[in-house]
C-alpha cells in the first residue's frame, strides 16, 4: 500500500472513530438526561402540619408529600412512634420547624437527609420600630429555670404501700440528665409552693439512683437518670393513706415513652386529682423554647424566608440538566412569595383600622412576639406574670390587673375553645372580655392553609380591638394559596 492510501485509511479510520464516540458520548448525557426527566418524583416527610402546607406548596406536583403530625396533635408533645420514625428513616428528605418548637425531632436534626426550616435556619425579619425579637430570649431553657422553680405540681390520693415512678428515654435520651423533686403530705398545692420552692432552690438536697426509694421529706430529691438503662425507676414509699403533692423542675411527660410515669403495685397507672399546669389549660407546658421563639410563620416575611430554605433544598434534588422542573420550582415558589407578600399587606391595612391606643394582644404564651413586631401591636403574655403557676394568685393578680389597665386592653385571646379557667378568671376580675373567637398560635386550624390562619388570626384581633377586617379579601388570598397545591 502506498504511503498516500496509508495516511487516507488512517485519516478516514481517526474521523470514523471520533463520530463514533462522540456519538456513544452524546447518548449517554441524552440518556441521563432523559432518565432524569422521567425519573419517579421524590418522596419527602414534612413534620409539623403548617411545614407539610408549605412543602407541598412549593415541591413539583410528582413528588410525594406526607404530614407527619396531624392537626389535632400538639407538637410539643408529638412522640414519634415505630411506624412513622421508618417514614423519616425512607424519606429522601425530612423538613421541620427543628427541636425548638417539635422537641421530639431533636435527635433527628443532625440526619443529613432532615432540613430544619425554622427559627434556628433563618434569619428572623428585625421589626426594629416595634422593639425586634430581643426580648425572645427570656424564654429560658431547662438550664435556665430559676432557683427552686418548678415546672409541675400534682396532687394524688394514695393509700398506704408503694408506688413506682420511672423516667423513660424518649428517641434514644433522658429529656435532662437529673432533676428534683419534692414530696410533700399536703391537700393544697397553693400553699404549699413557697416551701417546694424553698426546698427545691435549697443546696442541701437527697441524691437518688435507679431503684432508690422516695419518701415525704423536708428536703429535695436529685434523681440521676441511668444512662445505660432505656427507664430509671424510683420507688415511692407512702407511709398512710392520705393527699401528697409531688413537685417536679420538669415536666414527668417528659419522660414518658411507653408507659404512664405512676403506678401503683399493680402497675395500674395512677393519675393526680389536681396538678399545675392542669390539662383544662391545654396541655401547653413546653412553651419553653431554649432561648429562641420558634412561632416565626406569624410574620409572613418570615414564612417567605423558611420557603426559600426549602426551594433551594428541593432543587439540590433535581440534576442541572432537568432545566424544566427546575424551573417549575422557582416558579412555584415565586408565586408563594407573591402571595405571602399580598398577605403582609392585606395585615398592615386590616391592622390600620384598628385605633393605635388598642393595639395590645394579650394571651397566655408568649408566642405572637413576631406578629405583634411585625404589625405594631404591643403584646403581653400572661405567663410572664404567672412564673410556675397557671392560676391567679394574690400577689401577682394585682400587678396583672394593673398592667391591663394602663394598657387599655379590650379584649383577651383564648388559644383554645372552652377559653382556660386562667382567662376566664382574669376576665371576671377585670371585666375585661374574651375574644368570641380564638387565636391559632402553634400552626394550622383544623381546616385550611398558612394564608387561612394569618387570615383568622388577623380577623379575630382586628374586630376584637376596634377595628374593620375585610374577610373577603382576605379569603382571596386563601383561594390563591390552595391552587399552588392543586
Amino acid at each position: 500500500m502506498s504511503i498516500l492510501k496509508r495516511l487516507l485509511t488512517n485519516k478516514t479510520s481517526s474521523s470514523n472513530s471520533i463520530i463514533k464516540n462522540s456519538v456513544i458520548a452524546g447518548t449517554i448525557i441524552f440518556s441521563g438526561f432523559g432518565q432524569d426527566v422521567l425519573a419517579k418524583g421524590k418522596s419527602y416527610v414534612a413534620v409539623e402540619p403548617l411545614v407539610c402546607d408549605l412543602v407541598k406548596s412549593i415541591a413539583l406536583p410528582s413528588d410525594e408529600v406526607t404530614c407527619l403530625v396531624d392537626r389535632k396533635q400538639d407538637v410539643h408533645d408529638f412522640k414519634i412512634n415505630p411506624r412513622q420514625a421508618q417514614l423519616l428513616n425512607n424519606a429522601d428528605k425530612v423538613f421541620t420547624l427543628g427541636k425548638e418548637m417539635t422537641p421530639s425531632m431533636r435527635n433527628w436534626e443532625s440526619k443529613k437527609q432532615t432540613v430544619v426550616v425554622g427559627v434556628s435556619a433563618i434569619d428572623v425579619d428585625d421589626h426594629s420600630d416595634h422593639g425586634g425579637h430581643d426580648d425572645h430570649s427570656d424564654h429560658g431553657g431547662h438550664d435556665d429555670h430559676a432557683e427552686g422553680a418548678f415546672e409541675w405540681a400534682g396532687k394524688f390520693q394514695l393509700s398506704k404501700g408503694s408506688y413506682k415512678w420511672s423516667f423513660e428515654k424518649v428517641d434514644g435520651e433522658y429529656a435532662d440528665p437529673a432533676m428534683k423533686m419534692v414530696i410533700l403530705k399536703s391537700n393544697d398545692i397553693e400553699g404549699s409552693e413557697d416551701l417546694a420552692k424553698e426546698l427545691l432552690g435549697s443546696k442541701d438536697s437527697i441524691s437518688k439512683k435507679n431503684n432508690d426509694t422516695l419518701i415525704v421529706s423536708n428536703k429535695a430529691f436529685i434523681l440521676n437518670f441511668d444512662q445505660r438503662k432505656e427507664s430509671t425507676v424510683f420507688n415511692v414509699d407512702i407511709k398512710e393513706d392520705g393527699q401528697y403533692i409531688f413537685f417536679t423542675e420538669h415536666m414527668p411527660f417528659e419522660f414518658e415513652s411507653t408507659q404512664h410515669f405512676f403506678k401503683d403495685v399493680l402497675n395500674s397507672d395512677v393519675e393526680p386529682i389536681a396538678q399545675l399546669p392542669d390539662e383544662g389549660e391545654g396541655h401547653h407546658h413546653h412553651h419553653d423554647h431554649g432561648g429562641l421563639d420558634p412561632h416565626v410563620w406569624h410574620d409572613p416575611h418570615n414564612i417567605i424566608k423558611m420557603g426559600d430554605v426549602i426551594s433551594k433544598s428541593l432543587k439540590k434534588d433535581i440534576s442541572v440538566f432537568n432545566r424544566g422542573d427546575r424551573k417549575l420550582i422557582n416558579e412555584r415558589f415565586e408565586k408563594a412569595d407573591s402571595i405571602l407578600e399580598d398577605l403582609d399587606s392585606w395585615i398592615v391595612e386590616q391592622v390600620g383600622s384598628i385605633p393605635e391606643e388598642n393595639r395590645v394582644i394579650v394571651s397566655k404564651h408568649k408566642a405572637m412576639e413576631y406578629y405583634g413586631d411585625a404589625f405594631g401591636f404591643e403584646t403581653i403574655s400572661l405567663l410572664d406574670f404567672l412564673g410556675d403557676s397557671s392560676s391567679l394568685r394574690p400577689e401577682n393578680i394585682k400587678s396583672v390587673l394593673k398592667e391591663l389597665k394602663e394598657d387599655n386592653v379590650l379584649a383577651l385571646f383564648p388559644e383554645q375553645k372552652p377559653a382556660s379557667k386562667l382567662l376566664r378568671n382574669l376576665s371576671r376580675q377585670s371585666s375585661i372580655p374574651i375574644s368570641s373567637d380564638q387565636i391559632f398560635v402553634d400552626g394550622l386550624m383544623m381546616d385550611g392553609n398558612t394564608v387561612s390562619v394569618a387570615v383568622h388570626n388577623t380577623c379575630t384581633i382586628v374586630d376584637s380591638l376596634g377595628g374593620s377586617c375585610d374577610k373577603e379579601s382576605g379569603s382571596n388570598l386563601e383561594s390563591e394559596w390552595y391552587k399552588l397545591s392543586d
